[in-house]
């Protein structure tokens, strides 16, 4: 499968689908060296999942303070984003999505957990989207040690940008993996979940 691969400036400013059935939010830290000074740059990531079981890379937003919620609810409004079912992060981002258009996010995961109105459908969309969280944000953790210290927070996003680019590539690969008849009597339910790790 060929597969194009943007810069930074463009994959963090690619449209996106108007609706996921669930997205989940991720925090990175990526190590830093900045005149000889060692520390660790904040990212925030989210994976958003649509309702044919297909996942998908929102974005990565660098932590910049206390607006950086407030910033990433914009971005993900200007780039296309109108309605998710079920959102998984921390409370300073599920608040700002909220304030942004209160129609954008109609609960949260835990939310939706508390009810106990949650059918089997969306309790397996969770599942998943949680699964794959977990092995993206492994798989970038490991990715980012090996890359050593950064000298600048552009070659972290060029970095970043380029390795969420080929995860989703592979969450791809993998939905059509599922996404395969199973074999006569045996259950449709996904063979594999997510190949990201």
């Amino acid at each position: 499968m060929s597969y194009f691969f943007w810069d930074s400036s463009d994959w963090f400013g690619s449209a996106l689908c108007c609706r996921y059935t669930a997205v989940q939010f991720g925090k990175l830290w990526l190590p830093m060296r900045i005149k000889g000074a060692s520390s660790a740059a904040e990212w925030h990531w989210a994976l958003g999942l649509f309702t044919d079981g297909q996942f998908q890379v929102l974005g990565a937003w660098r932590d910049e303070g206390p607006e950086t919620a407030q910033r990433i609810a914009e971005n993900l409004h200007d780039r296309g984003l109108e309605r998710v079912h079920a959102l998984a992060a921390d409370a300073g981002v599920a608040a700002a999505m909220k304030a942004r258009d209160p129609k954008l996010c109609e609960r949260t995961v835990a939310e939706l957990r508390e009810s106990g109105a949650i059918s089997h459908r969306m309790r397996q969309a969770i599942r998943w989207t949680d699964a794959a969280a977990k092995r993206l944000q492994d798989r970038m953790s490991r990715a980012a040690k090996k890359c050593g210290p950064f000298a600048e927070h552009s070659a972290a996003a060029d970095f970043l940008a380029l390795t969420f680019q080929r995860a989703d590539r592979d969450l791809l690969a993998d939905y059509w993996e599922r996404a395969k008849p199973a074999p006569y009597g045996v259950s449709s339910a996904p063979r594999v979940l997510v190949r990201a790790a």
